[in-house]
Formats: structure tokens, C-alpha cells, sequence
């Protein structure tokens, strides 16, 4: 787990990810840890100790690196966040560390490799939602995230206000919202490189019976073990 801000709901990924592997058979198999957080400070060295990274949603990612000046300060920041993601990111791909990249993670993946964000979507869109309510998402056919999901569509549990804008370097959009928003990614070419899927929705935050939650949890946990 890359980060925890402190707050009851970074236990969601922690529960999520177990009941996956209690389903799994594999609970064993599988401890979760987390890397970095409020009054945690990342040591580099941890990576070597993990064999998969689950990015966390969360704050917003700082304006600044992808060239947004936010002269109304729409931005909401978590201080030192970033730097200390950053670096466990850059590790995890330089290890091919399979990853699971959910929300703020998939938003910083794509700063990372030199990509942009859209700062505030207009409202109404339904990309705000309580955790009881879903959005529809229409999924690429003949991607990775389709071969795994088996569907071309489905609901997903949503929560927040900034986008994928320009894709990063080595990026693809494979999923997106009725409005246009890039809703998931994955490499454009995933050759020698590590496993990834990349969600704008929360998995964590619905049912295991459900195609895009279930199956994307523990088709990241398969990879997981793989590498193990």
C-alpha cells in the first residue's frame, strides 16, 4: 500500500485486498503493509520487502508538476505526499513491481510519466457519488482490462474531481465515462513491463461480486503471486 493519510477510510483497501485473498483461498499468502503515510516516512529500502504496490486514492496531486498554476487554489493537497509517492512509484516500476493504481494513484501514475491532469470537472457529471451510488463505464474491447473483466461495460462507485487530461509517456486509455473522462488505463505497450491496471473508480469500496472490483482485486493479487 503506497499511502495512508490517516483517516478511517484507507482500512477500506486494507479489507478489500484480504477479503480478495480469503475468497482467494490464498489469506496466507497475503499481508498488506503500508509504505508510507501521515508521520510515516518512506524508506526505500521497504520496497525490496513487497512483491506488488496497491497506490491509494486521496488527496489531490500537487498542481504545480503538471504545469497548473491554480490561481483559485481549487486544489486540495496532503504535504509531502507527493514526494514520497513519487519515489515508491519510480521504485515500483524500476522493480516491475505488479500495480494497482486507484483514483489520486492512477492521477500521479500519470504526472509521473510526464502526463497532465484536468484541475476541476464540471459539475454534474456524476463523478462525485455517495458510496451506495454507481456510474456507468465502458471499457475498451481487446484491452488487458477487458481480457480480465470479461465485459465491455459496467457500474462503478465514484468519488472525485480531477481527471486524466493528456496521457503520460507509455499510457493508454482503456476505459472511460459517458462524458469523455478517462476512467482507467494501462500501457500502450506492456512489454517488459510490470502488470498494471489503473482505475479511476474504488474497487475497495464495493462488493467482490461485482466484475469491476472483484475480478481487478484479484487479478492484481494473481500477479502478485506470480512474482512472489
Amino acid at each position: 500500500m503506497s499511502y495512508d493519510q490517516g483517516t478511517p477510510k484507507y482500512r477500506l483497501y486494507v479489507g478489500a485486498l484480504l477479503a480478495a485473498a480469503e475468497q482467494a483461498g490464498v489469506d496466507d499468502e497475503v499481508e498488506a503493509v503500508w509504505l508510507a503515510g501521515a508521520g510515516k516516512p518512506f524508506d526505500p529500502a521497504d520496497l525490496a520487502a513487497i512483491d506488488g504496490l496497491l497506490m491509494t486514492g486521496g488527496a489531490d496531486v500537487e498542481p504545480q508538476r503538471y504545469g497548473f498554476l491554480d490561481p483559485d487554489r481549487i486544489c486540495e493537497t496532503f504535504p509531502g505526499r507527493d514526494d514520497a509517492e513519487i519515489a515508491i512509484l519510480e521504485g515500483a516500476i524500476a522493480r516491475r513491481l505488479p500495480m494497482l493504481a486507484i483514483c489520486r494513484g492512477m492521477q500521479l501514475l500519470n504526472v509521473v510519466r510526464g502526463g497532465t491532469l484536468v484541475p476541476d470537472l464540471p459539475e454534474g457529471e456524476g463523478h462525485l457519488l455517495p458510496d451506495d451510488e454507481r456510474h456507468s463505464v465502458e471499457i475498451a474491447r481487446g484491452s488487458a482490462l477487458h481480457h480480465l473483466l470479461g465485459v465491455d461495460h459496467g457500474e462503478v462507485s465514484s468519488s472525485h474531481h480531477q481527471a486524466v487530461g493528456e496521457l503520460g509517456q507509455g499510457l493508454r486509455a482503456v476505459a472511460h465515462h459517458e462524458s469523455g473522462t478517462v476512467e482507467a488505463m494501462e500501457w500502450s505497450d506492456p512489454m517488459r513491463k510490470p502488470w498494471l491496471v489503473a482505475v479511476q473508480w474504488h474497487p475497495e469500496r464495493m462488493g467482490l461480486d461485482e466484475p469491476l472490483a472483484g475480478l481487478i482485486l484479484s487479478g492484481f493479487l494473481d500477479a502478485v503471486r506470480a512474482r512472489s
